[in-house]
């Protein structure tokens, strides 16, 4: 073989190889982005945020680069009958690691932040919002099941501030994924 042609065969190769690598490293994080059904019932004695309890809402998964925390985002179709400001709540939704089974036990992945759109008779979004760590790659996650019980400061999926009320006001809300519902893969 002439020396040109092995430079070129040995020049495709390594370009072959490094496209195969790229590929390889973003399949780890490229699963996202999911979505889940999901029940909620707040504890919103105010019911300014959450009126008609339980609902139900759509909880869907991101990732956007390899090295940042996931992202999670509720949405539903209720609305508020009083306007509440963009980024003005407190957010923190749970979520549990699980088996291969799903049986939903396992490390609690918490996700955290104040960002969502403006709240009011429209339907209503939280987050996205991030993990407190990226979640390692090959992890499953569903919504922490609370529904067992009342929602409470010890029994919640989400938690978040009253934005209308301020700080040290609460609204507790017990969820679970829907029946049959997949985990979330990261």
């Amino acid at each position: 073989m002439k020396p040109t042609k092995l430079v070129t065969a040995g020049i495709t190769c390594a370009a072959g190889a490094l496209v195969a690598v790229t590929a390889l490293s973003t399949s780890a994080y490229a699963i996202p982005p999911e979505a889940r059904s999901v029940t909620f019932t707040c504890n919103d004695p105010s019911g300014a945020i959450f009126g008609p309890s339980p609902f139900t809402a759509t909880l869907s998964s991101s990732a956007s680069t390899p090295t940042l925390p996931q992202k999670m985002k509720v949405s539903t179709s209720i609305g508020q009958n009083t306007a509440v400001p963009a980024n003005s709540a407190a957010i923190v939704l749970r979520t549990i690691q699980t088996s291969s089974g799903g049986s939903g036990v396992g490390t609690v992945h918490d996700f955290a932040g104040s960002t969502h759109p403006a709240w009011g008779p429209w339907p209503m979004v939280i987050g996205p919002i991030p993990a407190l760590a990226r979640i390692p790659a090959g992890t499953n996650v569903r919504l922490k099941d609370t529904s067992a019980a009342p929602p409470s400061a010890t029994n919640w999926s989400l938690r978040l501030t009253n934005p209308l009320a301020g700080p040290g006001w609460d609204i507790y809300c017990s969820g679970y994924q829907t029946f049959g519902s997949l985990d979330f893969g990261f």
